[in-house]
């Protein structure tokens, strides 16, 4: 994550200002999650939880639209079965976009 990615989860997701200023120094700064939270009056664990919100909402804001991330806990076969499902609706995704990407090349002027 960069100064850009901040400002646009500025934008796009409602933190706090001393949340997204922690996350800054944490993240961009690489400050010692110990000296931030003696800065901000916090426990430690906060902070990490901090480091980790902000960190889950930048990717969030990546995945393509309909997606979401989860954790999952379940018994092996439904796991197994939910990844192979997974990497089915990827591998979709992405012929989807490879498909588009070419299209939008075959209409450039000049092209062939």
């Amino acid at each position: 994550m960069d100064a850009t990615a901040f400002k646009l989860l500025e934008r796009k997701r409602r933190f706090k200002p001393q949340t997204l200023e922690i996350a800054k120094r944490r993240i961009l700064r690489r400050e010692p999650a110990t000296a931030l939270a003696a800065a901000y009056g916090v426990n430690l664990q906060r902070i990490y939880t901090i480091e980790t919100q902000v960190t889950a909402a930048w990717q969030e804001l990546h995945l393509p639209a309909g997606w979401s991330e989860i954790t999952l806990v379940a018994p092996k076969a439904l796991i197994a079965e939910f990844k192979r499902r997974s990497r089915a609706a990827r591998k979709q995704l992405l012929r989807k976009t490879e498909r588009r990407i070419q299209s939008a090349i075959r209409s450039k002027p000049g092209y062939g």
